[in-house]
């Protein structure tokens, strides 16, 4: 039990910047990587923050200001974390580049580029609409969709191997993510979509499987396989495909 609470803070620390308490003691890479298991309970706390917020903010001002103070909320709670992988991923392989070292050096350079920019504003219009939406008509639906982009990063760390060949951050997980963390991952996302939205919620799990399945397709082919800033790209992408899920199915 210990092993678990340790986990669950280890991944509430890593991925969120609420207090999680301090660890005495250098963490294992094996015990970092194993905290997957519990990102999607990560993101039900997130989800359930923003719900919180939302019903708040619905209560003085327009479903318009309450749809950017929900996104921005979701932003301060993340620290932004994996937004830099939305715009390192699009820098990289829309650069033009076939070699897979100069994607890597353009994706690992701290500077943004014009297609990394673009995907970072399409990306938050495409949040916003449909938070919009949401806001108005199903608010708590948006639990939902920090839990759907956290169970995507394990469904792909499970699946692929680590590209970069000197290691990395994202090596942590892809090294060790096994049947267990993806098996409490999923069936923590799974039944949270049930109960909260149905229908809705099966079809967007199963968009969300379908989905990773074709980024690993892609990434594999392009890169070797997945980094860190692909696993951000994920999480971040599949909440947006999450939101457009529940527009259209709610």
């Amino acid at each position: 039990m210990n092993s678990i609470i340790t986990q669950i803070r280890l991944a509430l620390s890593f991925l969120t910047a609420l207090p999680s308490g301090s660890f005495s003691a250098e963490v294992p890479e094996e015990t970092l990587g194993k905290t997957q298991a519990w990102f999607p309970l990560v993101g039900l706390l997130l989800g359930l923050i923003l719900l919180v917020g939302g019903l708040f903010f619905n209560l003085f001002l327009t479903p318009a200001i309450t749809a950017a103070l929900v996104l921005l909320l979701h932003f301060l709670l993340t620290g932004g974390f994996h937004l830099d992988g939305i715009a390192d991923t699009a820098d990289g392989l829309m650069s033009g580049k076939a070699d897979r070292e100069k994607i890597f050096s353009i994706m690992k350079d701290s500077f943004l580029g014009s297609m990394g920019a673009t995907a970072l504003i399409l990306l938050l219009l495409l949040k916003f609409s449909a938070l919009l939406t949401l806001v108005k008509e199903s608010p708590l639906n948006l639990i939902l969709f920090p839990v759907f982009g956290r169970y995507a990063i394990i469904q792909l760390t499970y699946s692929s191997e680590y590209a970069r060949p000197e290691g990395g951050l994202g090596a942590i997980f892809t090294n060790y993510c096994g049947r267990r963390e993806l098996l409490i991952a999923a069936g923590t996302a799974l039944v949270t979509g049930l109960l909260l939205a149905g229908l809705a919620g099966l079809l967007s799990f199963l968009a969300i499987v379908l989905y990773v399945f074709s980024i690993r397709y892609g990434a594999r082919r392009k890169l070797g396989g997945v980094t860190g800033d692909i696993l951000g790209f994920t999480c971040e992408s599949s909440e947006a495909l999450t939101l457009i899920m529940l527009v259209a199915f709610t």
